[in-house]
């Protein structure tokens, strides 16, 4: 860990876009009282680190009848029947 990797939660509050210069290139470590309390890392870091899938676009062609079947399915449920979590 760096010394530009260090910020304190003042800093995160008062410069936040500052303190997110250089995020893709390493984490940040996060200090309250001089402890370290969390690390903000970009989002493609975190993507992989928690292994979800990368997203890709398909040709219509590529898509099964059922998949496009549930697709449209989806399209028609009212906001109100989903449920939140």
């Amino acid at each position: 860990m760096t010394k530009s990797q260090c910020i304190s939660v003042t800093q995160l509050r008062t410069e936040t876009k500052k303190c997110l210069e250089g995020i893709e290139e390493e984490p940040k470590y996060i200090f309250i009282n001089n402890q370290p309390v969390a690390v903000i890392i970009n989002v493609v870091d975190y993507e992989k680190l928690c292994g979800f899938p990368e997203l890709i676009e398909l040709d219509k062609k590529e898509v099964s009848k059922e998949l496009m079947d549930n697709a449209g399915k989806a399209k028609k449920i009212k906001k109100s029947e989903l449920i939140n979590i």
